[in-house]
């Protein structure tokens, strides 16, 4: 089974570096970002990559994220 990472801010320039870098790890990645402020253009290239998922957040309340993670990003 793959590492899970959630990575909170995954829209922003550095947040989406490092979702790229943890897909080529081969790390299972979701993205948590309010996405008020627009996406990088690097968190555009990996939108269909089959280990990533996007959910829209802007982590003033709780966070519900299904089954286990091994590392959180913030």
């Amino acid at each position: 089974m793959a590492p899970r990472a959630v990575v909170i801010g995954g829209a922003g320039f550095i947040g989406s570096h490092l979702c790229e870098r943890l897909l080529a790890e081969d790390w299972d990645v979701l993205c948590l970002d309010s996405a008020t402020r627009g996406s990088a253009p690097t968190l555009n290239a990996i939108l269909r990559h089959d280990r990533f998922s996007f959910g829209r957040s802007d982590t003033s309340g709780s966070l519900d994220v299904d089954g286990p993670v091994d590392w959180v990003f913030y």
